[in-house]
């Protein structure tokens, strides 16, 4: 972070002794990959791969459950031997879970990262061409935090990446309530 401010800080002391050359502006690239068509796409198909990995992770809950149940219930009537393998049974199932539950959630993050690759380099390829069309020098993201300031319009090039890549889907308001619903059996 300390880094991150003293880099802030020495461009724009280097903006401020050249003023006349270099031309700084920002944009949201949250909102950006938000609007690509292709955003969609890649959230459903990371959607039904973490539904995937979650039906496996039920049904290895059940068996769990299944194994602890018949030990809990019949542990009593079991040989001490019949008991503990049951028991060695249930602590290795519930090793096989973490180990799954571990290995299922890189391969999400990978799958994720993946997908969202091509959608990153076509946003880059357009953050670069707009920006070397409209004379930027330095390009800050807000939507990564980097910046503290910036001001509330003039050098916005958002919009003008969003249209370079093709990427004008309205952008989901996590603040907007949910549309009703239609009633049931209208005619």
């Amino acid at each position: 972070m300390r880094k991150l401010i003293v880099a802030l800080a020495a461009v724009f002391a280097m903006s401020t002794a050249s003023a006349q050359t270099q031309k700084i502006g920002h944009l949201n690239s949250a909102e950006i990959l938000q609007a690509m068509p292709e955003y969609k796409t890649m959230s459903e198909a990371v959607d039904k791969k973490k539904q995937e990995y979650a039906k496996l992770m039920e049904s290895m809950y059940a068996e769990y459950e299944k194994k602890s149940k018949e030990v809990q219930e019949g542990g009593d009537k079991m040989t001490q031997a019949v008991l503990d393998l049951k028991v060695q049974e249930i602590k290795d199932l519930e090793k096989r879970i973490q180990d799954f539950e571990q290995k299922a959630q890189q391969d999400l993050q990978k799958y994720a990262e993946d997908q969202m690759k091509p959608l990153q380099d076509k946003y880059m390829k357009g953050v670069k061409e707009v920006s070397k069309e409209q004379g930027y020098t330095y390009i800050f993201d807000i939507a990564a935090g980097g910046v503290v300031y910036y001001p509330e319009s003039g050098s916005d090039i958002t919009q003008a990446v969003k249209t370079k890549i093709g990427a004008n889907l309205p952008v989901p308001n996590p603040n907007a309530p949910a549309a009703p619903k239609p009633a049931a059996g209208g005619k």
